[in-house]
């Protein structure tokens, strides 16, 4: 044992100083870290709750897997303080890695109002586009949110779209098109009977109507 320290003593100082560069480092760099992350958020949440006047915060309980876990809202509310819409947290895997999104709902729960994307590290120019993509990311708003959607190639004569219930995928990236869209349908799932018995709606069986989209979907 003593052989060994004399002979590696020098790569244990240096693993030691480079860890606690590293954790000064972090450390230092923790509260602009921690400000980007709150800016993206607020901006996430505007850019879904376009017309709302005020954003109110609130936890939730969801059910997951038999147990019961916290979950946040924002609320967007208008100048009489009614709902406009609700925002939500959703985040899994990706093609690469994490992929966390913001997913938006109208006051009725029937329709989205969109999508934005906090962080994706997809494969540069294809995958990556999800942040980008003007295109894919409208495809949500005002699509129903009473079923899951699904993910279609194209559009081309050969596979058009049929459907509000289609997303179209982003040419290239197809897989991380199809993340993003589980991601959505697992969180809606849950967050959507959340919602029902935090703002005392019931739980409807019909298709959203076409007003009802012109109203959820702007």
């Amino acid at each position: 044992m003593r052989e060994f320290f004399k002979r590696s003593w020098l790569v244990l100082v240096c693993a030691f100083a480079f860890g606690l560069l590293l954790a000064v480092t972090y450390a230092s760099w923790q509260p602009r870290i921690e400000r980007n992350r709150i800016l993206r958020l607020q901006r996430g949440i505007r850019s879904i709750l376009t017309d709302a006047d005020s954003i109110a915060t609130d936890t939730l309980t969801i059910e997951r897997g038999g147990a019961e876990m916290p979950a946040v809202v924002y609320t967007g509310l208008d100048e009489q303080n009614q709902p406009v819409g609700y925002v939500f947290a959703a985040k899994g895997t990706g093609f690469q890695d994490r992929i966390e999104l913001l997913v938006g709902l109208g006051p009725q729960l029937a329709r989205y109002r969109g999508i934005a994307v906090l962080f994706a590290a997809e494969t540069p120019g294809f995958g990556d586009a999800i942040r980008d993509s003007v295109i894919f990311k409208c495809q949500f708003i005002g699509t129903p949110a009473d079923s899951p959607l699904n993910v279609v190639k194209g559009p081309d004569k050969d596979r058009p779209k049929t459907d509000d219930y289609e997303i179209v995928s982003i040419t290239g990236a197809t897989i991380t098109s199809e993340a993003v869209t589980r991601i959505v349908n697992r969180r809606n799932q849950e967050m959507r009977e959340a919602l029902r018995e935090h703002t005392g709606q019931p739980r409807s069986t019909e298709q959203p109507s076409r007003q009802a989209a012109e109203g959820e979907g702007t």
